[in-house]
Order: C-alpha cells, then structure tokens, then sequence
C-alpha cells in the first residue's frame, strides 16, 4: 500500500526550520525506512521548501521537496493525477489537507493512528509479531499510553 507523508506536518517543523536542522528530517526518514523495511509498502514523504545538498534518502523511502510550492499543493496535484485514490494513505496532522484528500477520496490517517496501526506486522506465515515502536515513541515524543 502506497503511504505518503506531509513531512513537516508530522515532525512538527517549518521548512526554515528543517534547513538548519537537518538531523530532525534525517530522523524521521530512518525511522520511516525501518517501518519500510520491517513491514514493507511505498513510503513517499513531501516536505516544504528545498534540500540543498540533497542526500540520498535511505533504503525504501522516496524524498520529494515542493519548492516553489507547498508540500500540501504538492500532495493534493499528485492525488488528482493518480487513477485509484483509494489505494494511497496521506499521514498527516494537518486537518486542512487530511480533509482536502478525504473530498478526492484518498484514505487519510493523523500520526497518532498511524502509529497505532504499526504495533503488529504479518510474519511471512501470517502470523501477527509485534513491531519495536520505541524509537517512534522517543523520536515524536508520544505517551506510551497513547500506543495502547
């Protein structure tokens, strides 16, 4: 299944912001090729603004950055472009956007039940395993509680 990311909706960072701090964009693009890797899908995360040096994202996410628009522009040109909305996910926290997607019926998910989705993965005999979701709770700083 197809997973696109507002990237700077979920780690809660301004453009600006992620420029100067390239290890907080980094981060979150680790933990999202792990979950890739681990449970598999498409991964693609659109962030605002531009990469200057451009780093090779890692293994099993595609990067897209939307300068000269909005990454929320950016999402919602590529749902209008794709045949079945149905099959992509947008994660995102913006509400604006989450609704915008509903309307042209891609399926859309906060990062709260995303990450309550990702506690379990199929095992290639379809058993259910749990997923080590520590370094999500660390990294976006969410309650333990809130995985239950």
């Amino acid at each position: 299944m197809p997973y696109w990311f507002d990237g700077n909706s979920l780690v809660g960072r301004s453009a600006a912001e992620l420029r100067d701090d390239r290890q907080t964009r980094r981060g979150f693009l680790e933990l999202l090729s792990r979950l890739h890797l681990s449970r598999g899908g498409t991964f693609e995360v659109f962030f605002d603004g531009d990469d200057p040096d451009r780093a090779k994202p890692p293994r099993g996410v595609r990067v897209r950055y939307s300068a000269p628009f909005s990454a929320d522009d950016w999402i919602l040109k590529r749902v209008a472009e794709i045949r079945t909305p149905g099959e992509v996910t947008v994660v995102t926290n913006d509400h604006a956007l989450a609704s915008a997607c509903r309307d042209a019926g891609v399926r859309t998910m906060d990062w709260g039940r995303f990450t309550r989705g990702i506690r379990y993965r199929r095992d290639a005999n379809g058993k259910e395993e749990p997923v080590d979701v520590r370094d999500w709770v660390r990294f976006f700083g969410i309650e333990d509680g809130s995985l239950e």
